[in-house]
């Protein structure tokens, strides 16, 4: 029963086509009397992005989901139905104007080895089916996913803190006032570190409309918990390829192939006239051997 009555007031509104023209550019939390099918009535938004050092060759800022607050900070009580991973990915296929490659790669990676469809039914449950003013059944999955990719398009984490000389870095550290400075063109962002590495930032928002647009909420409970200086903004641990420098192979430079008896490879050498003639009892032998070789042609193969 507590359930069914924590449920009513968006099973009601699923039901009834609502005119929400009125609503257009109203803030959540700003009127109790906005119909929560035109403005969430859980109007408090914490917006996480992660920073992955080893994405890209910069390391790159990814969405990491949302939190949706009552408009007192409390946890959101009226929520819709779960979806599973496959009707979430169905929903989103079968949306005319989703950008599926592009959201994907606008997510954090999930740091115990999940596809970005357990990434995205964890990110629906725990927020999209508690924003009241998704209404529109089928439409709701895309159109929340999509809105979040609009948001973090928005804050170009990134880009901000490379525009003030913040970049990743092995042997430079930060001060936080400096970090906040910077991108405070957003907001008044919170910064989370783990042992003074850098790895989040977190926005407070406020919802206009129907998800229309997003406007800075104040500062609320969240605290930082990086340390004012030294602050580590950390590079890429996969290491580098290297480039290998070869010296280079010169080939001889080719020549025929010819056998033994090719009458072009023979070679023709002088006539060696008569042999030398010695004295003693090798005359007669000399004399033998001229008679027999004087006069004829001699060749061999040349290798």
């Amino acid at each position: 029963m507590l359930l069914l009555m924590a449920l009513s007031p968006l099973l009601f509104t699923l039901g009834v086509a609502v005119d929400c023209s009125p609503y257009t550019n109203t803030i959540s939390c700003s009127a109790a009397d906005a119909d929560p099918c035109c403005v969430p009535a859980a109007g408090r938004f914490v917006f996480r992005q992660r920073f992955e050092p080893d994405a890209g060759d910069k390391g790159s800022w990814a969405i990491e989901g949302l939190d949706v607050l009552e408009c007192d900070g409390s946890p959101a009580t009226r929520a819709g139905p779960s979806l599973t991973h496959e009707e979430i990915g169905s929903l989103c296929a079968r949306a005319k104007d989703f950008d599926g490659e592009e959201n994907e790669a606008a997510w954090a990676t999930s740091e115990v080895g999940e596809g970005i469809e357990e990434v995205w039914e964890r990110a629906w449950s725990k927020a999209g089916r508690c924003v009241t003013s998704l209404c529109d059944g089928d439409k709701d999955v895309p159109r929340f996913f999509d809105s979040l990719l609009d948001l973090h398009k928005r804050m170009k984490v990134g880009e901000a803190l490379e525009h003030a000389g913040i970049v990743p870095s092995t042997d430079t550290m930060y001060r936080l006032e400096d970090i906040e400075a910077a991108l405070t063109a957003y907001g008044e962002p919170v910064l989370l570190c783990d042992n003074g590495r850098l790895t989040h930032v977190l926005w407070q928002l406020h919802a206009r409309g129907n998800l229309a647009g997003w406007v800075a909420a104040d500062h609320g409970t969240l605290k930082t918990t990086c340390p004012a200086d030294g602050i580590v903004y950390p590079r890429s641990t996969v290491p580098l390829p290297t480039s290998t420098t070869w010296d280079p192979i010169y080939r001889p430079s080719m020549r025929p192939i010819t056998l033994s008896h090719d009458e072009n490879r023979r070679v023709k050498y002088d006539d060696e006239g008569p042999a030398q003639k010695q004295l003693g009892f090798f005359k007669r032998e000399d004399e033998r051997r001229a008679g027999e070789y004087y006069g004829q042609d001699k060749y061999r193969d040349e290798l």
